[in-house]
């Protein structure tokens, strides 16, 4: 097991940009003793180790050379998610706290700890479990530094430490820390149940998950589209429809039933989209089908008066800005409709000619 104190303590030294004169006076030490260090012909103290690590705004861990035990620590790791995940909490446990005496100071051991103590907390209602949580969790912040996932941040383990708050019974602290870390609404959804089911604030429960909503119906069209087109790279037309279809029974969910809202003028755009997979397939019967609706569900959008148009639900009230229009294919839904099939919808095959066919509606569609 290779030691790199010497190394660790040049390579911190010339980050801060200090002389080995410079460290030697801070340390209280001759420059040759600082020499010796960096050289590997002597090693500090563990007292000096502990003051310089200090200096240096590091753990002595670190400082040490964190590389010596990086392989048996993800394995331990590894150990405690198995263990979490099938729920044999109390080897967790000890495999967890003999981990953390060993690596007090390592990111994953202390995080993956913290999250054992959450799912033991919220399985058994647990208060100590709960409180240990809290506390690796707010040492977990304290060594963020060292994090290698991208799907963890200082934002999510703040948001761990609300959750496990609101198992204590702390709901004031866990709508603090929850509002405190709302980076870009993404505790709107939590801060919106806890105003609501913990605090019973109507109003301003739903001023959150009104936000929360809306970024859903955002988020969900975004992925269903996502995989639309990557249905379309593969040509898997039938997987594309299915993903099409999905989404307009999800959004026709919050819609009004007796108002129009975006959704009738985005719809349009589903079914034209719908059209172009089964004119893709060869089979333009089904394609001409969708297509009229589409065009159907325009006419009528376009003639609606002013009035006729609102939100969707659960997010009415609100003012937001959150709107899933297609106003850059055109103002109208058929400008929407015709904007796409004259651009790059135009070449799939027989969609154009379909468009053209359709003389019960000519007069209004044309050029």
């Amino acid at each position: 097991m290779k030691v790199k104190l010497s190394e660790n303590i040049k390579r911190f030294r010339k980050e801060r940009k200090m002389t080995q004169e410079q460290l030697a006076e801070a340390m209280g030490v001759s420059v040759s003793a600082v020499y010796k260090w960096e050289s590997n012909q002597s090693a500090p103290e563990i007292g000096l180790i502990l003051e310089m690590a200090d200096l240096f705004h590091t753990s002595t861990d670190v400082l040490l050379g964190y590389e010596w035990r990086m392989g048996d620590a993800a394995s331990v790791v590894d150990r405690i998610v198995t263990l979490t995940k099938a729920k044999e909490y109390d080897e967790a446990v000890t495999e967890a706290e003999k981990a953390l005496k060993n690596y007090p100071n390592h990111f994953a051991v202390v995080y993956q700890s913290a999250l054992l103590y959450l799912e033991l907390g919220k399985e058994t209602e647990h208060r100590e479990a709960n409180s240990r949580a809290v506390c690796l969790l707010e040492h977990a912040c304290e060594l963020i530094a060292q994090n290698q996932d991208d799907h963890i941040s200082e934002v999510s383990i703040r948001t761990q430490i609300a959750k496990a708050h609101l198992l204590l019974g702390h709901t004031e602290t866990a709508l603090r820390v929850l509002k405190k870390y709302n980076v870009c609404g993404v505790n709107n959804a939590l801060i919106g149940m806890v105003l609501g089911d913990y605090l019973h604030d109507a109003d301003g429960a739903e001023k959150y998950l009104g936000r929360a909503f809306a970024s859903f119906a955002e988020d969900i069209n975004s992925i269903m589209v996502g995989y639309c087109n990557v249905f379309f790279l593969r040509t898997d037309y039938d997987a594309a429809v299915d993903c099409l279809q999905w989404l307009r029974v999800v959004l026709r969910g919050i819609q009004p039933e007796t108002e129009l809202t975006w959704f009738d003028k985005y719809e349009c755009i589903l079914l034209e989209t719908i059209a172009e997979c089964y004119c893709l397939k060869g089979e333009p019967e089904k394609a001409g089908t969708f297509l009229r609706d589409a065009v159907t569900k325009a006419l009528r959008y376009d003639g609606a008066d002013p009035g006729e148009v609102g939100d969707m639900r659960f997010f009415t009230r609100l003012g937001l800005e959150c709107r899933l229009t297609y106003d850059k294919y055109g103002k109208t839904a058929m400008d929407s409709l015709r904007q796409r099939i004259e651009g790059e919808s135009g070449m799939v095959p027989g969609l154009m000619q379909l468009w053209l066919e359709m003389t019960e509606i000519g007069n209004k569609i044309g050029k």
